[in-house]
C-alpha cells in the first residue's frame, strides 16, 4: 500500500512538474520579457509623463486605469502574436539560426501553435471592440487587425526584403510608446504650455525606440546571416554584404547617439541637470560602447554581443525616464 502511494505521490508531482515546464515554456515561446518591457513601456509614459501633465493642465484621462490596462493588454497581445507567427514561418531558419531555442514542433506541434495565435488575436479583438464602443469610435477596432496582419506582413514578406523588414519591427516598437499618447489625442490638444513637454518626451522616446530598435534588427540580421543564406533570404547583410550591414547599423548608432545628446541640451536647458548627467554618464556611454564593439564584430559571437547591448540601451532608455521623472 505505501507503494502505491508513494508511486501516486511521484505521479502527481511529475505531471505538475510536466504542467509547470510547458506554461514557462509558452512563456519563453511568446517573449515573456519582451512583453513586460512593452507593459512597462506604456505604463511609465502613461503615469510618469501624460497623466501628470494633464492632470495640471485641468483634464482628466479619457481612459481609467482599467481601460488604460486593457489597451495596454491588447499592445502586449499584439507582440505575442508577432512572435508567435513568426516562429511558424521562421521555423526552418530558426533550426540553424538558434536551434535551442525553437519550440514549434519541438515543445508544442504546430498545430497547438497555431491555436494559441488565433486565440490572442480573437481575444485581443473582443478587448479592442470593448475599448472602441468605451470611446465611442467603432472605426478604431480596425487599428487591431491591421497591425496583427502588418505583423503577419512582416514575418511572411518584409523581413525577406533588405532593410524593409527592420524600419517595420523598429516602427512597431515606436508604436508601443505612440498608442499611449494617441489614446489621449483629444486631451493633448487642450493642453497648453504643458504639451511642449509631453510632445519632446514622447517624441524623444518613439526616435529613440525607432533607432535602437532599427540598431538591433539590423546586428540580428548579421547574426543570423548562416540560417537565412541557406533559406535564401534576401537580409540587408545578404544583399549587401557584411561589412555594408555593419555600416548602416553604425551609422543608425551615431544617429541615435547625436539625438540623445540634442535631447541632454534640451535637460540642460530645463536645469535637470541629474537626468542629464545620467543620459551622458550611462545611455551615451552605452551607446558608444556598443558602437565600438560593433565595428570590431566578425564572428557570430559578437555579433550576439552586440546584439544583447543593443537590448540594454533600449532598456536604458526606460530608465531615463524613471530618471526625468524623479531626478
Amino acid at each position: 500500500m505505501a507503494c502505491g502511494r508513494s508511486n501516486v505521490r511521484w505521479g502527481i508531482y511529475c505531471c505538475n512538474f510536466g504542467v509547470l515546464m510547458k506554461i514557462l515554456s509558452f512563456f519563453k515561446l511568446v517573449r515573456f520579457p519582451n512583453l513586460v518591457i512593452v507593459a512597462l513601456t506604456q505604463y511609465l509614459l502613461q503615469y510618469l509623463v501624460l497623466v501628470p501633465a494633464l492632470r495640471e493642465a485641468g483634464l482628466t484621462p479619457i481612459l481609467d486605469a482599467f481601460h488604460f490596462f486593457l489597451l495596454v493588454l491588447t499592445t502586449v497581445l499584439i507582440a505575442a502574436g508577432g512572435y508567435l507567427i513568426n516562429d511558424l514561418l521562421d521555423y526552418e531558419s530558426d533550426l540553424i539560426n538558434k536551434p535551442d531555442s525553437v519550440f514549434v514542433n519541438r515543445v508544442f506541434p504546430k498545430k497547438m501553435v497555431e491555436a494559441f495565435y488565433y486565440t490572442i488575436f480573437l481575444v485581443g479583438f473582443a478587448i479592442a471592440w470593448h475599448l472602441a464602443v468605451y470611446v465611442k469610435k467603432l472605426v478604431l477596432v480596425q487599428l487591431y487587425p491591421a497591425a496583427f496582419l502588418l505583423l503577419y506582413f512582416y514575418s511572411k514578406k518584409l523581413k525577406k526584403i533588405p532593410l524593409w523588414g527592420n524600419v517595420t519591427v523598429a516602427l512597431f516598437c515606436a508604436f508601443v510608446a505612440g498608442v499611449v499618447l494617441f489614446a489621449e489625442r483629444q486631451n493633448f490638444a487642450q493642453m497648453a504650455d504643458e504639451g511642449g513637454v509631453v510632445t519632446v518626451l514622447f517624441g524623444g522616446y518613439l526616435w529613440f525606440a525607432f533607432l535602437s530598435t532599427l540598431l538591433r534588427e539590423i546586428v540580428k540580421d548579421i547574426e543570423d546571416m548562416e540560417g537565412d543564406a541557406r533559406l535564401g533570404l534576401q537580409t540587408l547583410p545578404l544583399r549587401f554584404g557584411e561589412n555594408m550591414a555593419k555600416k548602416m547599423g553604425i551609422l543608425v548608432g551615431v544617429g541615435l547617439l547625436l539625438s540623445l545628446l540634442v535631447f541632454v541640451f534640451w535637460l540642460w536647458q530645463r536645469q535637470e541637470f541629474l537626468s542629464a548627467i545620467f543620459s551622458l554618464l550611462v545611455v551615451t556611454s552605452l551607446i558608444c560602447y556598443t558602437l565600438i564593439i560593433l565595428k570590431k564584430a566578425t564572428t557570430k559571437a559578437d555579433f550576439s554581443r552586440v546584439s544583447f547591448l543593443s537590448k540594454m540601451v533600449m532598456l536604458s532608455g526606460l530608465v531615463l525616464l524613471l530618471v526625468c521623472k524623479f531626478a
